[in-house]
């Protein structure tokens, strides 16, 4: 495969890799493309994530688990057991288990913060995109356990030879795709920017569902 141009975007967008769409690249998955662009969409299509109820239930739960790890450490170190290895090798494993809901907690708040600047800075500049005609040159993707589409990326490439990279997700993670709506490569996409946009403004690639009979 040729190599690929980049289509340029700010260095200091490349420090958010420990987000989802750090780049700012949001497929948007359509019934069908229409012949002319039409408008650009008014928000990008990105997962609805915990809200404030959620979370605070999520808490609540997280705090009950630690409150039971905590009481599990003190009979660990307090009463006999076979010896230090075993209060430390299950110390780990508490202490573990206590942390990990509440870091993810906190990766799901700072990923919402994310996207909701994501979405801002969308909808100040959607007014002046502009869409330009790409195709397909790679697309990979990630399985659910039934085997459903959990996600899937596509680089595309432009008639100018520059070239993105976009990801999508459903909106609920209850609910994946088929493969077969997957776009394949050489698959003819859209993308909507702004030339003069903001350091690190989003860009939409729209897609069309290829299992969908026109």
């Amino acid at each position: 495969m040729r190599a690929v141009t980049p289509i340029p975007y700010p260095a200091a967008m490349q420090n958010l890799a420990a987000h989802d769409y750090a780049d700012g690249h949001v497929i948007h998955l359509v019934s069908k493309l229409e012949p002319a662009p039409g408008q650009a969409p008014a928000a990008l299509g990105l997962p609805r994530r915990l809200g404030p109820a959620g979370r605070a239930w999520f808490a609540l739960a997280n705090t009950v688990v630690s409150a039971a790890a905590a009481g599990a450490l003190f009979l660990l170190w307090t009463q006999p057991t076979p010896g230090l290895w075993f209060e430390l090798l299950f110390t780990v494993m508490l202490v573990g288990l206590a942390t990990a809901p509440w870091a993810i907690l906190a990766g799901s708040i700072r990923q919402a913060d994310f996207e909701r600047g994501l979405q801002a800075a969308w909808r100040d500049i959607a007014g002046r995109a502009s869409a330009v005609e790409a195709r397909v040159i790679e697309r990979d993707w990630t399985l659910s356990e039934d085997g459903s589409v959990a996600s899937f990326a596509l680089t595309v490439r432009t008639a100018d030879a520059a070239s993105l990279r976009g990801r999508w997700r459903p909106a609920d993670a209850s609910h994946g795709l088929l493969q077969a709506q997957v776009p394949g490569v050489g698959a003819v996409v859209r993308v909507w920017w702004v030339a003069d946009a903001p350091a690190g403004a989003p860009r939409v690639i729209e897609a069309a569902d290829p299992s969908v009979v026109a």
